[in-house]
């Protein structure tokens, strides 16, 4: 691919000054591509890290991957770059992962937030990523069971989504067992460290047989049993180093070790005796990075009381770790960040599912025959781009993009059904935010759920003077409770950053009842206009029939402000914003995510008054 296809996208950041941070929203939606395409071609050496030694096929597969992923992957909304990788080496911090087999792979990092340099070529500001990884012999690191770990063993825990994601449909999103390019082989979500999100995982082993084993209660309480007098040598030990010539500390200290260590074993007696009939059962332990601190937990694998969330023990399997000296890989793992609503990590989900050729690197490694002499082709090629499909617009529309008095009208009729919105932006959820012809509505209308919707197209600012108005309607049996749909206005000092704003959350009632409606506002200069939060009533807006529709009107006229739920004011402040105040930002957004918590919004009209 010729160099210049990876930066096409950016003329129109060429006024942007050199060193300058780049709003990230203003390249998510842009090709940007990599740093650099590499086309490995395959390495003679060996290397060495630790005791492993790593040898030219296996770092030949290294080359092999980062290859593949180029070819499958192509940025968008970042800068991408791909490196070769092998274990790691052991340090200071990181001695439980002695017992990690020979791993060698490649990884690639989408850089989303960018800057130009002085020859005006992007390059990233800071290490902010999007991570994506392929290699062979890799073991999931995140939740390592450190204290029980030794230099001939690995344990550890993979919390997924079925004990770390609450809601049902991002679970379904999550769910990688659907897609067909994937369904043959094992996957699971398992969530980050103490960062939220969390990664997605496809496992490809010979005959799917996993290379991961379910450790039993008799074998987690052994390994306690043996990592308790080895942590409490090296517990005196640092006393020791730490204590040199005060005797009475080196005492004290030690006398409340022991005192700890003691209530240890016999917490870990107390369990050997209570499970002693159970032991060939799966060891399942109520957090998942439990530490060697017994005498805080009487049951290790109950808690101090009953814990719904269960998370079974893993180890390697000894046999396959082995193998994995020999120049072939025993298996191969694929590895993505993603969660629901970040533009960036979606575009990568999609390009991955859909674009990297599964069942190629399966047969390649698993299989050789079915690919005999077959270089590695992407199911579908990056390069190519998807053609937008741009419906006819109504002609409520065409009428209103004629009216000079219009300022701003959209009833999504450009946009085909299921796709997302031409000309707006969705982010955060990916539940909502796509085109649909609900029953028993004209039209179309964007499902808000989940998500957030804002104007790429909106000319900015808006008129000093208007009246704004949309259709919302909410699903029937909207749960009582949940989040509203929040529309927002906004004088923005860059995107996402309000200095002021008018922010209108509406909530449908229930059985017929009125909903509810909150208004809060803030324009703090100059002083002496509305800025605080007022709790109305949402007449005529509840959840009993099948479309609950409402027209949603707002009105600036200098510095009056009124809010109108079809044709009832539901509010009016005479001195709320200033005469010369101009808004330049739009959104539209909730939190929701239960089935029947849906909002779908169209026919937005801004007039100028």
């Amino acid at each position: 691919m010729k160099k210049k296809l990876l930066f096409c996208a950016f003329n129109v950041f060429t006024l942007l000054s050199f060193a300058q941070p780049i709003p990230r929203q203003s390249i998510e939606d842009s090709v940007i591509g990599w740093m650099k395409v590499y086309h490995f071609k395959g390495v003679k050496e060996t290397k060495n890290v630790d005791n492993k030694l790593y040898s030219a096929a296996q770092l030949s597969v290294c080359d092999s991957f980062a290859n593949w992923m180029q070819a499958s992957y192509l940025p968008k909304g970042g800068l991408g770059d791909v490196k070769k990788a092998v274990s790691e080496k052991l340090g200071l911090y990181n001695q439980y992962t002695a017992a990690w087999p020979q791993c060698y792979g490649a990884y690639s990092k989408t850089y989303f937030e960018l800057k130009y340099n002085s020859s005006h070529k992007l390059e990233p500001e800071t290490n902010s990523n999007i991570y994506w990884g392929v290699f062979a012999n890799q073991v999931p690191g995140d939740w390592p069971i450190r204290d029980i770990c030794t230099a001939t063993q690995y344990y550890f825990t993979m919390p997924t989504s079925e004990t770390e994601v609450y809601d049902e449909i991002n679970k379904k999103i999550l769910d990688l067992t659907h897609n067909e390019n994937i369904k043959p082989y094992t996957t699971y979500w398992v969530k980050n460290t103490g960062f939220g999100g969390g990664a997605e995982h496809v496992l490809l082993c010979k005959d799917n047989k996993s290379p991961f084993i379910k450790i039993t209660k008799g074998e987690y309480l052994h390994a306690l049993e043996e990592a308790i007098p080895r942590l409490h040598e090296a517990e005196k030990k640092k006393i020791y180093e730490q204590n040199q010539g005060n005797q009475k500390s080196i005492d004290y200290l030690m006398k409340y070790l022991d005192e700890k260590n003691d209530k240890r074993i016999v917490c870990l007696k107390n369990n050997k005796e209570k499970y002693k009939n159970r032991l060939l059962e799966t060891a399942e332990v109520f957090e998942p990075q439990p530490n060697i601190m017994l005498e805080q937990t009487p049951d290790i694998f109950e808690g101090n009381e009953y814990q719904a969330k269960k998370f079974p023990v893993y180890k390697i399997d000894p046999a396959m770790a082995e193998l994995c000296k020999k120049d072939k890989p025993q298996w191969i793992m694929i590895s993505w960040a993603y969660y629901p609503g970040n533009p960036i990590e979606q575009q990568q989900h999609e390009a991955i599912i859909n674009n990297f050729n599964f069942s190629y690197v399966y047969n390649f490694f698993f299989d050789s025959e079915k690919v005999k002499g077959q270089p590695y082709k992407p199911l579908h090629s990056p390069y190519t781009k998807e053609k937008e499909v741009v419906a006819d617009v109504s002609l409520a529309s065409k009428k209103n993009t004629n009216d000079k008095n219009i300022y701003f009208f959209e009833d999504f009729s450009s946009t085909g059904i299921g796709k997302k919105p031409i000309g707006w932006r969705t982010e955060y959820g990916l539940n909502g935010g796509v085109v649909e012809h609900p029953d028993g509505l004209d039209g179309n209308w964007v499902l808000i759920t989940d998500n957030t919707l804002t104007p790429k197209q909106l000319k900015n600012p808006l008129p000093q003077n208007f009246t704004l108005s949309f259709e919302l309607v909410a699903a029937q049996n909207f749960a009582w409770g949940a989040k509203g749909l929040t529309f927002q206005l906004s004088k923005e000092t860059s995107p996402g950053n309000a200095e002021s704003f008018l922010k209108l959350k509406l909530r449908p009632g229930f059985d017929g009842k009125d909903g509810e409606a909150t208004l809060e506002t803030k324009f703090p200069s100059p002083p002496g206009y509305s800025n605080g939060t007022k709790w109305l009533v949402a007449s005529g807006f509840s959840n009993d029939k099948k479309n609950n529709h409402i027209t949603v009107t707002i009105i600036k006229n200098k510095e009056t402000l009124q809010v109108y739920i079809n044709k009832s004011k539901i509010i009016e402040y005479e001195k709320a914003i200033p005469a010369a105040h101009l808004f330049n930002a739009m959104s539209f957004s909730s939190g929701n995510s239960g089935e029947n918590d849906k909002f779908h919004i169209s026919n937005i009209k801004i007039t100028k008054d």
